[in-house]
Formats: C-alpha cells, sequence, structure tokens
C-alpha cells in the first residue's frame, strides 16, 4: 500500500459474467494467469498519510481492475465509495452498478417513454430498477427464464414477455398501437437479445447495446436499422473518468434505497468454494441471479 492509497479487507467480491469464459478457457490474446475479481466491496483496514476523508473501520464498495478475489486490496481513495450501515457488504458492488447506471444515463430516457428491456439477469434488474426511476409510461421486460420475469414484475415492470411461449415482436406492436418502444435495451449479451431488441424498437427509437459481448456479434441487417433511423447506443465504457462518475451516481441511489440489490443476490460462496459460484453462474440453476464470494 501507498501513502495514497487505502488498504481494503475484501467482505465480498462478485462474479462478473464477463469472467465465466476466462475462467472456462485460456481465452486467445488474454496472458495467464490471471487475476480476476472486480465487483469488491470491503472495511477500511489502514490509511496511507496521504489520504483524506477515510478511516480505518469505514465500510466501502471499490472500484478495482482485478484482483478482487483476495483477503485484501490496496485503492486508491477516488475508487471508493461509502457505503450505509442498512446495506450487506454482498449487496454493495460499485463496479455493476456502475455500468448500469452510465447505461441509463447515455441512453437519456424521457418521461413518458415506453422501454424494452431485453434480458433480466443481473444487470437487466439493475438497469430496470434505474430506468423505472426516469418516469416511464410503461416498461416491458422481456426473457426466457419465468423466474426473472416473476423478479422483473416484482422490481417494477409493467408487462412480462417470455418469447417460449408469445411473440415478443407482436406483443410489443399490440402494446405500442404498431409503433414499437422509444427505447429498447439489449441487456442479455447474445445474438438473439441484440436482434430482437431491433425488431422492438420503433422508427427513431433508441438501440441501446448494453450487454457484453464476449466472442463474435454481428448486425444482421444494417439496412434495416439505417431504414429505420436508429439511434444507436452504444452503453459500454471504457474511460475511467465516466465509470467512476456511475459509481457514485449509483452507489447514492442505492444507499438511498432506490436500488434494491438484496433479491438479486442469490448464491453466496465462500473464498474456498469459489469454483462452485463460477459454475453456478455459468449454469444458472432455477432462481439464480448473481454469486457472490464472501469474506
Amino acid at each position: 500500500m501507498s501513502k495514497d492509497e487505502c488498504l481494503i479487507r475484501v467482505r465480498a467480491c462478485g462474479v462478473c459474467h464477463s469472467e465465466i469464459h476466462q475462467w472456462e478457457v485460456k481465452a486467445e490474446g488474454l496472458e495467464y494467469p490471471r487475476h480476476i475479481g472486480h465487483e469488491v466491496s470491503g472495511e477500511v483496514l489502514a490509511v496511507g498519510a496521504a489520504v483524506k476523508g477515510f478511516k480505518p473501520g469505514d465500510r466501502v464498495s471499490v472500484w478495482v481492475d482485478g484482483r478482487g478475489y483476495a483477503e485484501q486490496v490496496a485503492v486508491k481513495p477516488e475508487r471508493m465509495f461509502p457505503i450505509a450501515h442498512a446495506l450487506a457488504f454482498d449487496q454493495a458492488l460499485a463496479e455493476p452498478i456502475a455500468c448500469a447506471t452510465n447505461g441509463v444515463l447515455k441512453a437519456n430516457v424521457q418521461l413518458g417513454d415506453t422501454v424494452a428491456l431485453v434480458g433480466t439477469g443481473f444487470m437487466g434488474l439493475i438497469l430496470l430498477q434505474e430506468v423505472k426511476l426516469c418516469g416511464l409510461r410503461q416498461l416491458i421486460a422481456i426473457d426466457r427464464r419465468d423466474d426473472m420475469l416473476e423478479l422483473a414484475k416484482r422490481l417494477g415492470a409493467d408487462v412480462i414477455i417470455n418469447p417460449v411461449r408469445e411473440d415478443p415482436a407482436q406483443r410489443v406492436r399490440e402494446l405500442t398501437q404498431g409503433r414499437g418502444v422509444d427505447v429498447a435495451f439489449e441487456a442479455g449479451g447474445v445474438q438473439g437479445t441484440l436482434d430482437l431488441a431491433a425488431d422492438l424498437c420503433r422508427m427513431e427509437g433508441k438501440l441501446v447495446i448494453f450487454g457484453y459481448h464476449p466472442g463474435p456479434r454481428v448486425i444482421k441487417d444494417l439496412g434495416f436499422w439505417n431504414w429505420m433511423a436508429f439511434a444507436i447506443v452504444n452503453a459500454h465504457f471504457r474511460d475511467l473518468e465516466t465509470i467512476l462518475r456511475g459509481a457514485r451516481i449509483g452507489m447514492d441511489l442505492l444507499n438511498a434505497g432506490k436500488i434494491d440489490m438484496a433479491p438479486l443476490i442469490t448464491h453466496k460462496f465462500p473464498l474456498e468454494k469459489i469454483e462452485n459460484a463460477f459454475t453456478a453462474a455459468k449454469e444458472k440453476p432455477s432462481g439464480f441471479v448473481k454469486s457472490v464470494i464472501t469474506l
């Protein structure tokens, strides 16, 4: 730990979907061994001499770009975000909350919009709660898992659609008088959710590409996207200042009780069971939303 850092005792680290392919195989182009884990919360153990505003014992969520599945991490104060005392560490995951927050901000959802959310996994359910804060006319949640749709309904979705049982495009046309939705979020991270989001978006609506896309993904029909005059929003972020701003805003919402993470943290594992945590994240047993390592 340097004098401009704090030493954090890690109390929780979420298993990110983007890490699963790195856990399964040695992905080409990446260096191994890798030290993954970036959804960290914990307690301040020690404060560097040049650090102001934090003290030992403070509860914080932190932004790190790796080594989160460890007992301790050293972090600069601008990457630390206080946690309300009422919140459990495993719910205070600043990194995914920052991603969802920045996605909503960049989509610039308007009061009275109708929004379709294609994919209601962990990230989709954070998005859902934040998008609802924008004052929508209607939020339509779409997923192939009934348990996720029921949770989406409980967290504020106005309409839920399972593509296994009904045609989402037809149902959305019925709900929107044939226009399509004002904003369509792709939040599943697979080709099918991207294609479906484009099918649901109205002419000159916003098509928001949010899901992380490891592996090849293609635009099925660029001519159709062009003809529909979509405003295409790339809701993937690389700039650190943007990420930290999203974390500050998102953690403020979490601390204020505007986001409920408790029903999303469904599977908790001690560090020695980390293999089980990744297996659950890959296989998604019934009721699964998120694996978190707790220490």
